[in-house]
């Protein structure tokens, strides 16, 4: 049901505010559940197998462009998903704008998780356990560093926007040139991806209304997910070192 007179988080009555809040980070979670699940079943089913073949047959084609390709869908599909949780209008739409985005991340972590499982011999758990208690702990400190200070954090706004432009090119030209960006690379995103965190868990405090809860978990998914690739790139980094 959606709220006959939503407030701005930071104003509402506080039984309002801890309501947004327990149904955000509930969605979050339910995204996060639905994205392992995801995981899972493409790598049991055998689809994954099939994303890898598909994509070793576009790189040997196509080279460095491939990727790009596949970068440039994921982020025309993203933008899509982006536009429906954002829809006022329509509670359904903000959910399949959700479960859209929670696929589409599922699907561009297999290469990934892929990636991780050779490294490893079969055991992947040896990396995505200890990147997933790190990025958790990030998380959660980094949410604290938000609800507690009091900070205003839209100072962050301009560094995030110099630093995701040129993470942008970065990408773009390790993708053109097969470069492997290794593992300063993946540091160097893990504090874009925690400042991009910091500033998002402040706007969503400061500019949601307390009835955009679907929306506001997209947006913590999405950053919280991102920090996931991310730290799970540095230990494989670290891991060929």
């Amino acid at each position: 049901m959606y709220e006959s007179n939503p407030f701005i988080v930071a104003d509402a009555p506080a039984a309002d505010r801890a309501a947004f809040y327990r149904r955000t980070y509930a969605h979050v979670a339910g995204a996060f559940a639905a994205f392992g699940a995801l995981l899972f079943f493409f790598f049991a089913s055998g689809i994954a197998e099939t994303v890898m073949m598909g994509l070793g047959s576009m790189l040997k084609s196509m080279g460095g462009f491939a990727w790009l390709i596949v970068m440039l869908a994921f982020w025309g599909g993203t933008y899509a998903a982006q536009s429906l949780a954002a829809n006022r209008a329509s509670r359904g739409a903000q959910y399949a704008g959700l479960g859209l985005y929670v696929v589409l991340e599922a699907l561009i972590f297999i290469p990934l998780i892929w990636m991780v499982s050779l490294k490893t011999q079969g055991n992947p758990d040896q990396i995505l356990l200890p990147a997933c208690g790190v990025t958790a702990a990030l998380v959660v400190g980094l949410s604290v560093a938000v609800f507690f200070t009091g900070v205003d954090f839209s100072f962050l706004r301009v560094a995030i926007v110099i630093g995701s432009i040129c993470a942008l090119g970065a990408v773009i030209v390790f993708s053109l040139m097969g470069i492997n960006p290794g593992t300063w690379f993946a540091l160097a995103m893990i504090v874009l991806m925690a400042t991009v965190i910091l500033y998002q868990t402040w706007m969503i405090k400061d500019s949601c209304e307390t009835d955009q809860h679907v929306f506001a978990a997209f947006i913590l998914f999405s950053a919280f997910v991102t920090l996931l690739w991310y730290v799970i790139s540095f230990f494989l980094g670290r891991r060929e070192d």
